[in-house]
């Protein structure tokens, strides 16, 4: 079959690619080309799409917005009105006052004798009065008993405190008369401590120096002379300063 009418042409490769060429940019309708663009564009739309979200924050990342400060509080000092005192109680609260009850007061003149120095002895009354050592002790030697108390009285070392407590420092102290006397606001009779001091030189001495009969006040002093203490009345006996009965009288 090799008519010249009905042969086909030979193909070369030139006309093969001007033809397609051709149909490239001459014979491509339009609705298809519209379809292509609109396929390229939906595909760069999805990229676009697909990337923003990709790059988009995530909420749970995101740090919430700063909370803004409270707006700041005006305050008002306002004095406060004091309270009022309580008014008077009604009458059926009230109650009747307590009894006033007045300190019981102090007598120190009913349980202390005030000091009326009835003790102490003027020169008028120690007028005649012996002092010890003048021979009107109750004799010499070994029986002279107003010096041997005397001395016993200057050897105590609490009579001198005591007359100062006394307040007899430098004074004439009538001590004995009969009885033991009272020196001023002193409790009991006569100094203790004189007294003491002169019942144990006494009780120590021979019966017959104790017994010996006297006459008359002696006057006994401290070491300063000026503090003396008067014993003895009319008749008398240095046993008589121990509260002891007479013996036979000699």
């Amino acid at each position: 079959m090799h008519e010249t009418g009905g042969e086909f042409p030979e193909h070369t490769g030139d006309g093969m690619a001007q033809k397609a060429g051709q149909i490239g940019h001459l014979t491509v309708p339009p609705a298809r080309r519209r379809d292509r663009m609109l396929a390229g564009g939906a595909t760069v739309g999805a990229h676009l799409a697909l990337l923003a979200v990709l790059l988009w924050p995530h909420r749970g990342d995101q740090k919430p917005p700063p909370v803004p400060p409270p707006p700041p509080i005006q305050v008002s000092i306002i004095d406060s009105p004091k309270p009022q005192p309580p008014g008077p109680p009604q009458e059926a609260e009230v109650r009747p006052a307590p009894p006033q009850v007045s300190p019981p007061v102090l007598n120190i003149n009913s349980r202390v004798q005030a000091d009326t120095f009835s003790d102490v002895m003027s020169d008028s009354q120690l007028a005649g009065a012996v002092s010890a050592g003048e021979g009107g002790g109750g004799g010499g030697g070994s029986c002279d008993m107003a010096r041997a108390v005397q001395q016993a009285l200057r050897r105590d070392r609490l009579v001198r405190p005591a007359v100062a407590d006394a307040n007899r420092l430098g004074k004439s102290i009538l001590l004995w008369d009969g009885d033991w006397v009272q020196t001023g606001a002193q409790e009991g009779k006569g100094l203790s401590a004189v007294r003491e001091a002169v019942m144990w030189e006494v009780a120590f001495v021979p019966e017959a120096c104790r017994n010996q009969r006297m006459h008359g006040l002696i006057l006994l002093s401290l070491e300063d002379g000026r503090t003396r203490f008067a014993i003895g009345k009319d008749d008398w006996r240095w046993s008589d300063l121990l509260g002891l009965r007479r013996t036979a009288a000699r």
